[in-house]
């Protein structure tokens, strides 16, 4: 039986004989982030009355990369099909596979890629309707501030999906799963690439 890792800590508190009554994942955001985020959402041109959501591509292991072309095809059903906005994140080390992305997709698309602090990262995912990732940071941060998540698990790891927050956790079962790897030793990425654009806008 997977244990998750929040309840994998909270039960090696217990064996020494302490509990927490909440085992929730709480995260504070300083005011000064919360006006900043917003003022660059409203400075991008985000009209907060229409449906939108935060989409973040990247993450630290390849394994756990949901391919840009897909993230791509996500964006433009999102877009030209739903009527959403969508606003692209990720370090600045990522804003060229944010700017790849856009170009493939297509339609108009808010990137704050390489802008954000932390804070405002966290911020703008507390003020977001919904947030669609790779098993990465943000899911987590989405979890600590109440945020839906739309999480492309990639099967490495499976003690790590979003933790007491509205989620689906989307993935395609493969023999290979729970490899712990950060590169698919496998090289084919299936877990990640059996999952199809229509069933992440789904």
């Amino acid at each position: 039986v997977v244990r998750h890792e929040v309840q994998r800590q909270l039960d090696l508190v217990a064996s020494v004989g302490w509990q927490s009554l909440d085992q929730g994942l709480r995260l504070s955001i300083p005011p000064r982030a919360e006006e900043r985020a917003a003022r660059r959402l409203e400075v991008a041109g985000l009209r907060p009355e229409r449906p939108w959501v935060v989409v973040h591509p990247g993450a630290s292991a390849p394994s756990r990369r949901y391919s840009e072309t897909a993230f791509a095809a996500v964006v433009r059903s999102l877009v030209r099909s739903h009527g959403w906005q969508v606003v692209l994140t990720g370090t600045r080390s990522e804003e060229p596979l944010l700017g790849r992305i856009r170009a493939h997709a297509g339609v108009p698309v808010i990137s704050l890629g390489g802008c954000l602090s932390l804070a405002e990262l966290a911020a703008l995912i507390a003020r977001a309707p919904m947030v669609v990732s790779n098993n990465t940071g943000p899911v987590h941060v989405a979890a600590a501030v109440g945020t839906p998540v739309v999480d492309i698990y990639a099967l490495t790891n499976p003690q790590h999906t979003p933790w007491q927050v509205p989620s689906r956790v989307l993935y395609y079962d493969v023999p290979c799963k729970s490899c712990y790897r950060s590169v698919c030793p496998e090289g084919h990425h299936r877990c990640l690439a059996g999952v199809p654009p229509e069933r992440v806008v789904e």
